[in-house]
């Protein structure tokens, strides 16, 4: 059975069953079908895993009489606020290092103009000739604008990984009321693939500028200074040799 076929089955055994959220859920697969093709899956092999519509459609059914799972769903529940609380902890420290990467990049970015411009702002930066100045201050834009670039990445893998841990959440819930389970999301975000292969190119090419920049710049900056420790020579921590 194809995506199409089993999408369209589907629908159809949901509406047939007159599930109100009908649209949602076939949205849903049709995001689980995306991540696996993704992944590498055909269209057979995924319909083959999830299973006959008809009885995929019925497990969304509301059922009027009272289930006998009031106590396994609310120890499900605390178990998972106990998880919970680690679970935050780890959102956390993602979203803080998030922070980091991204004052990171506009650190950089801020040493560049400073050298581009021959600008020392407290005298945080050494005295650098004109060459080396802007040889290092292209690679330290191509840096800014690499670690910028795993912003955009890393969040959006945090926003995929809350999406994920929100599916698994309700899915648990779902299971220990007795009630139908949604496909389950992945962890990895999957970004449209034109936008997925401009953010590639821009890493490679910032990457390569970056690391080629720093070692023209380490050379330039050893053959005006005549040593191979041309920040000694310069006097950048206090003496000149």
């Amino acid at each position: 059975m194809t995506r199409n076929e089993f999408l369209s089955k589907l629908a159809d055994e949901l509406k047939k069953n007159n599930i109100t959220d009908s649209d949602e859920i076939i949205c849903e697969y049709e995001q689980h079908f995306a991540f696996k093709m993704a992944d590498g899956y055909s269209e057979e092999e995924i319909t083959a895993k999830l299973g006959n519509p008809a009885e995929l459609a019925s497990q969304f059914e509301s059922v009027g009489e009272v289930k006998k799972s009031g106590g396994r769903k609310a120890a499900t529940i605390i178990g998972l606020c106990v998880f919970d609380i680690f679970a935050g902890a780890f959102f956390v420290l993602l979203a803080a290092w998030e922070i980091i990467m991204a004052v990171f990049s506009l650190c950089n970015a801020v040493a560049a103009v400073c050298l581009f411009s021959g600008i020392s702002p407290w005298s945080l930066i050494p005295s650098i000739p004109y060459w080396p100045s802007m040889v290092f201050g292209l690679s330290l834009s191509a840096l800014s604008v690499l670690s910028a670039v795993g912003c955009i990445y890393f969040t959006a893998f945090i926003r995929q990984l809350m999406r994920s841990y929100s599916r698994f959440h309700q899915n648990t819930i779902a299971a220990a009321s007795g009630s139908a389970v949604l496909p389950s999301l992945g962890i990895y975000p999957r970004l449209p693939a034109k936008f997925n292969r401009r953010i590639r190119s821009v890493a490679l090419f910032s990457l390569t500028l970056f690391t080629t920049c720093f070692v023209l710049g380490m050379i330039i900056s050893m053959i005006l200074s005549g040593a191979l420790e041309f920040w000694h020579a310069w006097g950048w921590f206090g003496y000149k040799s």
